[in-house]
């Protein structure tokens, strides 16, 4: 498929990343993945740091669940801004990556001497000790509420409108308001995920930024 299918829809729900069946049915909502090395009737193949080949104001939802982390932080904050410009008036941005405030995430990550996570094996890649830092398509900076937030606060999104729903806080105290996932399904929350269930806690920071 390519942009120009879905260039005139109505109705148009993006996916960052390669997208399951399952949150097209969970959903009920006819979200088209943006994947690097798939191009399918369900699928656009497209590198998520380029321009968006769609019309300003004409997106209803874009979701990006574990993506952002695998690109480098510098580039962010125009990704998130080409986002914004093609979604609607009061159109939805749901972010999600992990939290490396979760005991789960910082527990299994290598730390460098001062205790600052370095990498973390469980999210692809290798570490580089010569160039110090993560290559081959691992995490390459390590989300927390503080570094997102700073992040966001630097986009187009207006403060008013993003909304923090999963994260840790800076007493590290977990903070979980209520999601409605029929506007994009996690996987990686207390809610889908066993490994957080009990004690019931954050393992993402999600947030929902409206434009």
């Amino acid at each position: 498929m390519k942009f120009e299918h879905i260039i005139n829809n109505d109705e148009i729900y993006l996916y960052l990343g390669n997208m399951s069946e399952q949150r097209r049915i969970y959903t009920g909502k006819n979200f088209i993945g943006l994947s690097l090395n798939i191009s399918n009737e369900h699928h656009i193949q497209h590198d998520v740091t380029k321009s968006l080949l769609l019309n300003s104001n004409s997106v209803d939802i874009v979701q990006s669940e574990d993506v952002m982390e695998h690109i480098e932080y510098n580039m962010l904050k125009s990704c998130i801004n080409e986002i914004y410009r093609v979604l609607k008036p009061r159109g939805l941005f749901r972010l999600s990556m992990p939290d490396y405030k979760c005991d789960i995430l910082y527990n299994r990550s290598e730390k460098d001497e001062n205790g600052n996570i370095i990498f973390d094996q469980g999210g692809g890649g290798s570490y580089d000790k010569n160039k110090k830092k993560v290559i081959g398509g691992g995490h390459v900076w390590f989300p927390d509420f503080n570094s997102v937030k700073l992040l966001l606060e630097s986009t187009d999104f207006s403060n008013d409108n993003i909304n923090y729903l999963h994260y840790y806080n800076n007493e590290n105290e977990p903070i979980l308001n209520k999601i409605d996932y029929n506007k994009g399904y996690i996987s990686r929350t207390p809610d889908h995920d066993e490994r957080v269930k009990d004690p019931y806690r954050p393992l993402s920071i999600v947030v929902d930024c409206y434009k």
